[in-house]
């Protein structure tokens, strides 16, 4: 099908954003994950499961669509690759999703219930609402995608939510915009973190 081919600039996009991330140590080891909406069709293209985001490539992405079943790609899709198209099904305007265990975040996440909004900024740009959820497991179990969705659905401007012993999810239009976003909770939760010393 040569999805990933015919949608390169998508592609690069994604693989800008999981290498900057990789130096940024936002996402070590092999863990993490994100993806993009492949734009006219039901699919996305999303990371391959373990492998690290410094080393992620063309090879290692993945077409599916989003109930996870893979359209294209060699190796296996993300197992929170689910988490990622439910939020593409019901969220028309996300075109993509950066999932990191940034390390600021996701101390914040352990002992909070919302990320506390260290500047007007911050409030600005993450839609006024960044919760906490505690979802029990290392990757997010169907069971509580309703829950997510309810809590997009009531904070439509909500661009971001953590997850207690996980890290951070992050939506955007474009890969570029989620991964703004991403780095804007990592600061915020750092700021947040040290003004409270």
């Amino acid at each position: 099908m040569n999805i990933i081919q015919n949608h390169q600039p998508l592609a690069e996009d994604i693989l800008t954003a999981a290498h900057r991330f990789y130096r940024l140590q936002y996402q070590m080891s092999d863990g993490g994950n994100l993806s993009a909406r492949i734009p006219g069709t039901p699919y996305m293209m999303v990371k391959a499961t373990n492998v690290d985001f410094g080393s992620l490539n063309l090879e290692t992405l993945v077409v599916t669509d989003f109930e996870g079943h893979k359209v294209e790609g060699e190796a296996e899709p993300s197992k929170e690759s689910l988490l990622h198209g439910a939020i593409y099904a019901a969220c028309p305007d996300v075109g993509a999703v950066m999932h990191c265990h940034s390390p600021y975040a996701t101390a914040w996440a352990a002992h909070h219930d919302t990320l506390d909004f260290s500047t007007h900024h911050a409030k600005i740009k993450l839609g006024g609402h960044c919760p906490v959820l505690d979802t029990n497991s290392y990757v997010v179990p169907p069971e509580y995608f309703g829950i997510i969705l309810e809590e997009i659905k009531k904070h439509p401007k909500m661009l971001a939510f953590l997850l207690r012993g996980h890290g951070q999810v992050a939506m955007g239009k474009t890969m570029h915009k989620a991964a703004l976003i991403a780095e804007l909770v990592e600061e915020t939760a750092m700021i947040a973190r040290l003004s409270a010393l």
